[in-house]
């Protein structure tokens, strides 16, 4: 008989705002207990449900372990490994935080609990990254085969051979919703899965003598997303083998790893209960857009000039000036998020009070460069620490201000 173990409710923070009611058994005191439910008729192991925190965002929450008086966090499996498989560490994020942004329209913040990826092991999720071997009747490599034997010494072909028929896909990152039944019991509920897609594939090639040859491949945006609808197929078979729930298959379309912008969702699908693909893709309207860029102003003309021209009332403001940077956030080439960074060298702490009420006097009057439904978060550096932010919530008339002591 397996060991029975406690589980503990924590927060996981989204960005959207949402209210409602909370399951029955979220309402009580942070002791009270709910079972949770295996797929495998093994005993239910215990659930505490911590206490509800009262915020202007939506939390998912969170399943922790517990084991006597303490709590830990109830890893998954192939912890860290997204590190090895997406290079640019804001396609890290982006992906990650985006994947559970998306899953929000698929399972209910007030109804499911988040819980990082279970179901694949790093030697799955490394089975799916390989190449085809079309010679290897165990093979699950998703990605198309090389064509030619990885030999040293015939180095320059396989050079040839990686242009020709570069990967296409970096990384899978699975995230588990978890819901309760009608027993009060929390059972698996949903799946999500991003498949991170390379725009620019990094290849390396050694020679006889241990040289390594380096270069990349840009690869078309409809070529590797066709590729990536049609890889789905041995992924849902694998999950349906164990769990019949809807799986949520997102596509994110990595940027070079030298960008100073991430990469962005491009499409969506549901594969629902007892069904083995999906009946159509969503395509996602998003991006993430640097100021100041040419890009932004060839796109979002009239949002750069207001950049440009908050940049210039800082810049008459203060000596020490470096420059301000921002990353804009758009969803159907509509402006929902900004973030900006202002890297001044500050001499006293005195000038970095006076410069953050400054800046804060102008995120305050100047609604025609930050209106008041776009949420904007503005981080103050000094050598790459932060000194001070200003956190702008459409939520409330006045922004947060944090200086660090």
């Amino acid at each position: 008989m397996p060991k029975k173990q406690t589980f503990i409710v924590s927060i996981m923070a989204l960005s959207l705002v949402l209210s409602g009611c909370v399951p029955s058994f979220m309402k009580g005191d942070q002791d009270d207990t709910v079972k949770v439910n295996d797929s495998e008729g093994e005993d239910s192991e215990e659930m505490i449900v911590s206490e509800d925190i009262k915020t202007s965002e939506t939390y998912y929450r969170s399943v922790l372990e517990k084991d006597g008086d303490k709590n830990s966090l109830d890893t998954s499996q192939v912890r860290g490994l997204i590190t090895a498989g997406v290079d640019n560490r804001l396609d890290v994020d982006a992906l990650e935080m985006g994947l559970i942004r998306l899953s929000q329209e698929q399972f209910d913040p007030e109804k499911y609990f988040f819980k990082e990826g279970q179901l694949f092991d790093t030697e799955q999720i490394h089975s799916w990254l390989y190449r085809d071997n079309p010679d290897d009747k165990e093979n699950q490599g998703l990605n198309p085969a090389l064509g030619v034997k990885e030999d040293p010494a015939k180095y320059e072909q396989v050079i040839e051979a990686e242009k020709k028929n570069p990967k296409f896909l970096s990384y899978i990152h699975e995230q588990d919703y978890y819901v309760q039944n009608k027993d009060d019991e929390l059972q698996l509920g949903g799946i999500s899965i991003a498949l991170s897609l390379y725009s620019e594939y990094p290849y390396s090639v050694l020679d006889e003598n241990g040289l390594k040859y380096t270069g990349s491949v840009k690869l078309g945006k409809e070529e590797v997303i066709s590729k990536a609808k049609e890889s789905i197929e041995p992924i849902v078979k694998k999950i349906r083998a164990e769990h019949d729930v809807p799986i949520m298959f997102t596509l994110f379309l990595e940027q070079p790893r030298q960008s100073v912008v991430p990469g962005n969702f491009v499409a969506s699908t549901i594969v629902g209960e007892g069904k083995s693909s999906p009946d159509s893709w969503k395509d996602l309207n998003e991006k993430y857009v640097a100021f100041p860029s040419s890009a932004a102003s060839d796109e979002y003309p009239a949002e750069a000039e207001k950049f440009d021209d908050f940049t210039r009332e800082i810049q008459d403001f203060f000596p020490n000036f470096v420059g301000v940077i921002g990353t804009g956030f758009y969803k159907q080439d509509e402006l929902t998020q900004l973030k900006v960074e202002i890297p001044i060298q500050f001499y006293s702490k005195a000038e970095v009070i006076s410069f953050t009420q400054f800046v804060n006097g102008l995120v305050k009057k100047r609604n025609d460069t930050f209106p008041q439904e776009l949420p904007v978060s503005i981080y103050i550096t000094n050598n790459g620490e932060t000194e001070s932010m200003i956190v702008k919530d459409p939520n409330e008339e006045e922004p947060f201000v944090h200086i660090y002591q």
